[in-house]
């Protein structure tokens, strides 16, 4: 599974696949014909693909950035000992297995399963939101990792410990060209994590609900166990999501209205 970063593409595909069978009872490939029935969803696609291309520039922006700051320490001044006392309290094995599955392929999983099941649902709503609260922690996290740096928990506190290699040996090597290693403040796996959990309750589709309700609490705490965010981090992160959600339920109302406008206006002639 952790082979590489093609054999995490590829279980990510495979239990999305499965997982929006299983939730849906629908074809995910009908995601395409879904697309066809409203032209009005590839703007908030293309603004969010846009973003994220931003978001990898900032990481080849920032290797250029000279005698950066790092804040870690201030974050180490106030929380001392309260990260190494939760990782050496929970600590076991089988935990660390579980949470590195859940911090690198569920979350991924669980955006992608969020996309395909709004497009299936044509929950046109619930898809603006998600992808406008998407774009909008990128966009509000992005200025920090740039003029913010502050570097993971690991990194930085002598008493805590990097969990993951245990599991995926090659993780400084593949997975940290596309996760940079002073990008902490805000924790955008905390943020966007919530962000799915608060769109998703707005579904009336229980096992979609379900899955979400069990797996966001467990990304945001492997965050801190497997060593990698502060809770100040956290703390940012959730503050984030919940003003991306806000906003983007917002946007999306606005937009929505706009396009019945313009609707109704077209049918009038």
């Amino acid at each position: 599974m952790y082979e590489s970063l093609g054999t995490i593409a590829l279980t990510i595909t495979i239990l999305t696949i499965f997982l929006t069978l299983f939730i849906n009872r629908k074809n995910p490939f009908r995601v395409f014909s879904s697309l066809k029935n409203n032209k009005h969803v590839f703007l908030p696609l293309g603004f969010l693909a846009t973003i994220l291309i931003v978001n990898k520039l900032e990481l080849r922006l920032e290797s250029l950035l000279t005698n950066q700051s790092d804040f870690s320490s201030f974050f180490y001044s106030y929380e001392h000992m309260i990260l190494a006392d939760i990782q050496s309290t929970f600590r076991h094995p089988l935990l660390t297995e579980i949470t590195t599955f859940f911090y690198i392929i569920m979350f991924v999983t669980l955006i992608a399963i969020s996309l395909v099941t709004y497009l299936l649902g044509e929950d046109w709503k619930l898809l603006y939101t998600f992808l406008y609260a998407i774009s909008l922690n990128y966009i509000i996290a992005i200025p920090f990792y740039l003029f913010f740096p502050v570097t993971e928990a690991w990194y930085s506190h002598p008493q805590v410990e990097f969990l993951i290699p245990a599991v995926y040996p090659g993780f400084e090597s593949q997975y940290r060209n596309i996760s940079g290693l002073n990008n902490c403040f805000p924790s955008l796996h905390n943020s966007i994590s919530l962000t799915l959990l608060l769109i998703s309750s707005k579904s009336t589709n229980k096992l979609f609900k379900s899955l979400f309700t069990i797996s966001v609490p467990i990304i945001m705490f492997s965050t801190i166990y497997l060593g990698i965010h502060w809770l100040t981090d956290m703390a940012a992160g959730i503050l984030l999501a919940v003003i991306a959600t806000w906003s983007a339920q917002r946007v999306t109302s606005r937009s929505i209205t706009r396009e019945k406008r313009k609707e109704i206006a077209i049918a009038r002639r």
